[in-house]
């Protein structure tokens, strides 16, 4: 028998072919043969012998002629991990016996005395080479251990389909081998099958939202050659193509947790979204107002608890890359790139998944405990948590909760706004002002879209207040003859008045029309009032603003 078996391997050692799909043509011929690869024996011809022996084998199969790494070895781990892998075993410990880089490649059983081999580091692969995985696997995929578990808990994750090239060891672990043939390269990374479109990653998951859905899996854009490439580990020139690879790596993954290719979180992002690949989205986290995703760096967890986690704000806060997609939607609805991520409701609960654009802003912009009111936030009734000031209760709110109470007619709106019916998202007032969608960034305070002037005493122009004039007309706000307050002209034009210091641009708890004065400029009269009522058609307003006394001062309300 041992006769029969040592001639099996003479004939596998001479009798190779050049073919495709030869171990010959790889870099895993490690004899002095190989053309492929620089890492190689300079005293034998032999290519299985570095890996199999028909005589003196270790106690495992495949007639296996190498020991194993003396490596302790630290694990992948993440949170988001439904699966406990133990310590390397089966297929996968023999690949380590050489890419830990604890075993000579030229240590085998069989001989006493090791192969001599070039471009080694005392005849180990090199620490700087791609294929030394060393005893880290905290940033590689993880190994050898049983799916079943994590298949059953999650539903993102399934069984590989009957006859997949991608399978299982025979006790059912997921090995090395699940995904590599180390026998043939054809397809590169001696893939068992082609990683085009994450055709390897999807035979194990099944991501919501985003197998021929999400912009990241279909999307036809190309490297325009400027900046960096974003796929310098892949033969792929679509994002479609590299799919999960737009953003993972299954081995020595920068950010370790959950494989992401680099260790900042933004920094995935902006490989593609730097003008090079998407729009670019970089640039508007530079300008002077912005939600800063620098400031912040291994703070955010996708199963943090929203109402307690520490204060931060990254990309994946707003947008889940696994769902975004080019979907168009009307207020308040979320938009395709919006798609899938957590929120606050109006109301003050925990949502997994937001219906509406403001229940995202409310994870923030309606919680106490992360916000930091600043001066211009001083108002007469407090409205530093957003999500009071939208609250449908209020006596008045810009309609983004909820539609407004003036449902008989305000002649200053544009055409286009319907009073009492008309809804709004946050980001129709906070956004680029260099047309991108989204409050990523703005040249404006507050992230805003144009401009909204706060500073007393600012000279009026159509440009200081347009982020006003988006909805509002300029020429009805200054006609004492529409609208129901008649002396705006007077206010804003001649006394050089901010829009901001009687108005709350979010909502009013107690007045009509978003009345809800700054404390910065408008303080109680000389007998302590501030106030504003209506009483039969007149408003009456009881405060000192610019040194002038309202004790009160009225106007007829139309």
């Amino acid at each position: 028998m041992k006769r029969f078996i040592l001639l099996i391997m003479i004939a596998c050692w001479f009798t190779i072919p050049v073919s495709a799909g030869s171990i010959k043509r790889t870099k895993h011929n490690l004899s002095y043969g190989n053309i492929r690869g620089d890492i190689k024996s300079s005293e034998t011809s032999m290519i299985c012998i570095f890996c199999h022996t028909s005589h003196g084998t270790a106690s495992k199969a495949p007639l296996w002629n190498r020991e194993d790494g003396e490596a302790i070895y630290t694990l992948y781990d993440s949170t988001t991990l439904y699966s406990l892998p133990g310590q390397p075993n089966g297929t996968s410990k023999m690949c380590l016996s050489c890419h830990d880089g604890t075993v000579a490649l030229g240590r085998v059983l069989h001989r006493k005395k090791e192969f001599a081999m070039l471009k080694t580091s005392m005849g180990r692969i090199p620490k700087h080479r791609r294929s030394h995985l060393g005893s880290d696997l905290s940033d590689d995929h993880p190994i050898s251990f049983d799916p079943a578990p994590a298949v059953a808990t999650s539903p993102e994750l399934m069984h590989p389909p009957a006859k997949d090239l991608v399978r299982y060891d025979k006790s059912g672990l997921l090995q090395c081998t699940t995904c590599h043939d180390p026998h043939n390269d054809d397809l590169g990374h001696f893939l068992v099958k082609s990683n085009r479109s994450a055709a390897l990653c999807k035979s194990c998951h099944d991501i919501t939202g985003y197998n021929g859905v999400s912009s990241h899996d279909i999307s036809s854009k190309t490297w325009n050659g400027q900046g960096r490439d974003p796929w310098p580990h892949t033969n792929f020139s679509t994002a479609a193509e590299n799919s999960c690879m737009n953003c993972h790596r299954t081995h020595a993954a920068k950010g370790k947790e959950r494989l992401l290719s680099t260790d900042l979180e933004e920094e995935v992002c902006f490989s593609c979204h730097d003008g090079s690949t998407a729009k670019d989205i970089r640039s508007d986290f530079y300008k002077l107002s912005k939600h800063n995703v620098f400031a912040f760096q291994g703070v955010h967890d996708p199963t943090e608890d929203i109402k307690t986690a520490p204060r931060h704000v990254e990309c994946v806060d707003c947008h889940n890359p696994h769902s975004t997609n080019s979907m168009n939607a009307t207020a308040p609805g979320v938009s395709g790139s919006l798609r899938n991520v957590s929120g606050i409701t109006i109301s003050g609960n925990k949502i997994k998944q937001a219906i509406y654009e403001y229940e995202i802003c409310l994870k923030c912009h309606g919680e106490d405990i992360y916000h930091i009111p600043s001066p211009a936030e001083r108002m007469f009734s407090s409205t530093a948590n957003i999500r009071a000031a939208f609250q449908p209760t209020n006596a008045s709110f810009h309609p983004v909760a909820a539609r407004g109470k003036n449902s008989t007619g305000n002649y200053t709106l544009l055409p286009e706004y319907m009073p009492g019916s008309s809804r709004i998202y946050c980001s129709d007032c906070h956004g680029s002002d260099s047309g991108l969608k989204g409050p990523h960034g703005s040249s404006y305070e507050f992230i805003l879209e144009k401009q909204y002037v706060t500073s007393d005493y600012s000279h009026w122009s159509r440009e200081n207040y347009a982020l006003c004039y988006k909805c509002h007309n300029a020429a009805a706000l200054f006609n004492e003859n529409t609208g129901s307050f008649p002396l705006h002209e007077k206010h804003v034009r001649d006394q050089n008045t901010p829009c901001s210091v009687c108005h709350d641009p979010h909502g009013s708890p107690h007045y009509i029309g978003l009345l809800n004065f700054d404390l910065n400029v408008v303080f109680p009269n000389r007998i302590g009032e501030l106030k504003f009522e209506i009483l039969g058609s007149k408003g009456y307003c009881y405060l000192e603003c610019h040194g002038r006394e309202h004790t009160p001062l009225y106007y007829d309300r139309r």
